[in-house]
């Protein structure tokens, strides 16, 4: 495993997934997010794009989980994992906490990547879908969200 001074970069083909804000009334993908709970098995939890952002220098990564269990699994190990499908590649990131911030309701967590496998046999892969809507924005705090995300990637530049 890498040291801090190790650590790698963001694959280009995972930022150009996850980057960005999804607008509404859009079908966008959900990415598997993977911890470890206290008696060893894996918890999944999906995220957004509204979720999860990438430093510019593509050094961190920064995720808002809203699940008690995932953020408490994060917080136990240090450890997640992101999935991201993009054409006929999956791509598993593995992530390592470097900072957290706590928000009413909200973990924000600075990762730093430790592994990425770019995983593919050459067929087309269809990832997992969900639908943006105007009620979801509201329910799943898309603004707080989202100025959390940026308070962590100012205090990581």
């Amino acid at each position: 495993m890498p040291t801090p001074g190790q650590y790698l970069n963001i694959p280009d083909a995972v930022a150009e997934l996850v980057t960005g804000r999804p607008g509404l009334d859009q079908t966008e993908q959900a990415f598997p997010f993977l911890t470890t709970d206290p008696a060893g098995f894996p918890h999944v939890a999906l995220l957004s794009r509204t979720e999860v952002e990438v430093a510019a220098d593509r050094r961190r990564l920064v995720a808002a989980l809203a699940s008690t269990r995932t953020s408490q699994n994060v917080l136990r190990t240090g450890r997640a994992t992101l999935i991201a499908v993009g054409g006929t590649t999956a791509h598993y990131v593995k992530l390592t906490l470097v900072g957290h911030h706590a928000a009413p309701g909200l973990l924000g967590c600075e990762f730093a990547v430790v592994d990425a496998v770019a995983d593919s046999i050459g067929i087309e892969l269809s990832p997992i879908l969900f639908q943006t809507s105007a009620d979801l924005a509201r329910s799943e705090h898309w603004d707080r969200t989202a100025a959390l995300l940026s308070t962590l990637l100012t205090r990581s530049s």
